[in-house]
């Protein structure tokens, strides 16, 4: 009795029905009736591409039962619905030189006992194989065009602020959106915005509540603009790089304005931001402003005997000196004054005036260099220029985006002033009001740094050994 595997894939399955693979199955089966091998074993991979590159679990799981000596041979639709890849062809060839493997499909005789019958296999395999890329590239360029278009783009889960069409705003959503954007402008943790998020129920599209990657995910989206962007990925990666190409201006409505997008993706896609996951926000207000006066190093807060402090560490073969300290309660407070009462004075409302026209062009001069980018590479596409041009000129327009995307994030700490200046008691009221994360960014958009020296042992509290370095 020779044991027989069946086995079936199918690249795309979108309404998830599986009839593809059922006619496979059935297919198959009347070639084994007709050579009069038994089915044993049916093994599926719906909707799995074998150039993808993602796993088959069925198709691995039959090759261990190969190996393991249960199955004589194999019965598929096609070659090419085995693998469309030359060296796993070369793999199922040896297994027929080690165990004996007998392979059969529908479409026609297969032999891989034969020299002659491997040719025709790897014939075949190579005819697959290059349709599956030139297909991968038409999808690729379709992809594209439709980006181009601004069309919408379909699959998956509705975006968040838009209904099930993908075009009619949710305003309950919508304002949301807006809120979460500025308060990531005006310099708040994305984690600070996801705990006052689940604090009030607000959750996703899915039912779950936010994280900061996904707040972040969706705050750099160019959708949420009215603009349509173009993420390229080659057939064999899982998930489409971040973020992507504005190509076109969308179908479909803006939630928040280009320039506000334009300043959130140069915001969070600095590498030098870290965020944090909801429920590890800080503790301690001022730890990273705060330095040593003796080593320069950042004091961090470490409470002893219940009293919260930020003391210079004291880390074993550390750069640190661990001979500073300073309690936390009066220092938060001391800081916070000289904070405000910076805030109220006119000097620095002008300088917020300054910093607003520091950003005049910024936004253009990105949005050009991007359309640069995509004209240049349209030039080598079409022959143009050579791949060294292209290269080259590249690098000048990628460099000159990266300093603007840097000069504007730099700029825009000052959103953070423009909607708290104001009269000093005001301003204290509404200081009770804030969060750690939301102190932090006006306490970072005027301060570089605080510096602590050594205490004077004969006063009780020396305001003295503070020295604040401000943001010119």
């Amino acid at each position: 009795m020779t044991r027989a595997a069946i086995y079936c894939r199918i690249s795309q399955d979108r309404e998830g029905a599986g009839l593809g693979v059922t006619r496979q199955e059935a297919d198959c089966r009347a070639v084994c009736e007709r050579r009069g091998w038994t089915v044993v074993e049916v093994y599926t991979d719906n909707d799995v591409s074998a150039y993808s590159g993602k796993p088959r679990p069925s198709w691995s799981q039959l090759i261990a039962d190969v190996q393991a000596g249960q199955l004589d041979a194999v019965v598929g639709w096609h070659v090419d619905r085995l693998t469309r890849s030359p060296r796993e062809l070369e793999d199922v060839i040896d297994m027929a030189d080690k165990y004996g493997l007998e392979l059969a499909t529908v479409t026609g005789e297969v032999d891989l006992s034969t020299p002659t019958g491997r040719l025709v296999a790897r014939m075949l395999g190579a005819a697959a194989r290059h349709e599956a890329e030139h297909k991968a590239e038409r999808q690729k360029r379709q992809r594209r065009q439709s980006a181009e278009a601004g069309r919408v783009s379909g699959g998956g889960m509705r975006p968040f602020g838009y209904a099930d069409d993908r075009m009619t705003i949710v305003e309950e959503e919508a304002a949301v959106i807006r809120e979460c954007a500025a308060r990531v402008l005006a310099g708040e943790a994305l984690s600070s915005i996801c705990r006052d998020l689940a604090a009030r129920g607000v959750v996703g599209t899915g039912g779950k509540g936010w994280k900061a990657t996904t707040l972040r995910t969706m705050l750099m989206s160019a959708r949420i603009s009215g603009r349509r962007e173009h993420k390229p990925r080659s057939a064999g990666e899982r998930k489409r790089p971040g973020p992507g190409e504005i190509v076109a201006t969308a179908v479909w409505p803006a939630i928040i304005s280009p320039e506000d997008s334009d300043r959130l993706r140069a915001l969070l896609g600095d590498a030098q931001r870290r965020t944090r996951q909801p429920g590890t926000g800080r503790a301690y207000l001022l730890s990273g402003i705060l330095r040593c006066g003796l080593c320069g190093g950042g004091l961090i807060g470490r409470p002893k005997s219940g009293t919260p402090r930020y003391v210079c560490p004291n880390t074993p073969g550390g750069p640190t000196c661990g001979k500073i300290a300073t309690v936390a309660g009066p220092t938060d407070q001391y800081v916070r004054d000289v904070v405000l009462t910076a805030l109220d004075s006119p000097a620095l409302v002008e300088r917020l005036r300054a910093q607003r026209g520091d950003s005049d062009g910024l936004d253009e001069q990105i949005r050009d260099d991007e359309q640069r980018l995509d004209d240049l590479a349209a030039a080598w596409a079409t022959g143009e220029i050579s791949r060294r041009e292209w290269m080259t000129a590249r690098t000048v327009i990628e460099q000159r985006l990266d300093a603007a995307r840097a000069r504007l994030a730099r700029v825009d700490r000052g959103a953070t002033l423009r909607t708290f200046v104001g009269a000093a008691s005001n301003m204290a009221e509404r200081w009770e009001r804030l969060n750690i994360s939301q102190r932090r960014a006006i306490i970072g958009a005027v301060l570089r740094s605080v510096t602590v020296h050594p205490a004077n042992p004969r006063v009780k509290w020396d305001v003295t050994r503070f020295e604040p370095e401000w943001i010119a």
